[in-house]
């Protein structure tokens, strides 16, 4: 029995997926390996929010009435929260030069 080839048999969902695995195999140019490492740290830092908002909401809970611990928390989430506006803000500036200048910057 001869093993499916995803990729010619599954169409170019999988064509897709293993160039995104192995990009040095596919005709990329390095402003396409770039703009991937930009999606793929945008969701990292979107990633890092999550636990960091997971982490300070946990000290707050447990803080037990300790004003310096729910002080040390709310920082956490301003910080928190201010990190992630800046990502957001710095990807739709990215969207926005895209539609200004007509050059795909991220894919």
């Amino acid at each position: 029995m001869k093993a499916p080839n995803y990729l010619s048999d599954g169409g170019d969902y999988w064509k897709k997926f293993y160039y995104l695995l192995f990009p040095s195999l596919a005709d990329v140019a390095v402003s396409t390996l770039i703009s991937r490492l930009a999606l793929f740290l945008v969701a990292i830092s979107g990633t890092v929010f999550l636990v960091k908002m997971i982490m300070a909401g946990y000290a707050y809970l447990t803080s037990a009435g300790d004003q310096t611990k729910i002080q040390n928390a709310t920082k956490e989430i301003t910080n928190a929260l201010i990190g992630l506006v800046i990502v957001v803000a710095a990807f739709f500036i990215v969207q926005i030069l895209e539609v200004i200048y007509g050059v795909k910057l991220l894919s």
